[in-house]
């Protein structure tokens, strides 16, 4: 399984709905379990209220949005109307799923967009856990949370990321173009993990690296688990 760029270009209600639901029906317990990346870029200028409203059918049809790929169409202020990050991809790990005139499948080259690391901002501390279906960013800065990430939940950061309980969920640091993020954990049993654009999920990442203690960084375009 691959973290999958879901690359739009139509925001026409009745034609995403058809595309989506005809993608989702291919394989529907996968799908739902892949995190997806949206690429606007295909989509030329739209506003962004229609931008808006084309993600949320793709929600509605059960895709698992983490981010947005950063680019002309995927600005800021979309990012802040939209609540999800903008990322910069270029891992080894994504590959493409395509939407309604997509064009086939193809891997995103690393040289898609170059990083822009965010102006760093006072660190977001979360006194509680983060349960399933909760989505919890720190935009510009570090991510403390005290609790533990359950499964299905989602926590990231433009910086650092601290979980002093176990995570189970999906932790993604750096998302604005920062490599030198990382992700420390008392117990690690994540689905994903990601440092600036590259990721991991459950089915790669081995026993070994599993456990209590661990630290994820990023060195090249691989993804490494220590324990600390």
């Amino acid at each position: 399984m691959l973290v999958s760029i879901l690359r739009l270009h139509t925001v026409d209600a009745a034609e995403l709905d058809a595309a989506l639901g005809a993608r989702m029906a291919e394989a529907p317990e996968l799908m739902r379990d892949m995190p997806v990346v949206a690429d606007l870029e295909g989509l030329g200028p739209v506003p962004v209220p229609d931008l808006l409203v084309a993600l949320e059918h793709v929600r509605r049809h059960g895709f698992k949005l983490i981010g947005i790929h950063q680019g002309a169409t995927a600005t800021e202020p979309l990012a802040e109307a939209s609540g999800l990050p903008l990322l910069v991809l270029g891992g080894k790990s994504a590959s493409e799923a395509p939407a309604p005139r997509a064009k086939p499948a193809e891997a995103a080259p690393p040289e898609a967009a170059a990083p822009v690391p965010a102006v760093h901002t006072p660190t977001r501390v979360v006194n509680q856990p983060v349960r399933s279906g909760q989505q919890i960013y720190a935009r510009g800065g570090d991510l403390i949370v005290t609790g533990a990430v359950s499964a299905g939940a989602e926590v990231l950061a433009d910086g650092h990321i601290h979980v002093y309980g176990t995570l189970r969920g999906r932790a993604l640091a750096g998302v604005r173009g920062l490599v030198s993020a990382h992700i420390f954990c008392r117990r690690l049993d994540a689905e994903l993990v990601s440092i600036g654009g590259h990721y991991r999920i459950a089915e790669d990442i081995v026993d070994g690296e599993r456990g209590e203690n661990r630290l994820v960084t990023l060195s090249g375009e691989t993804i490494h688990i220590t324990e600390i």
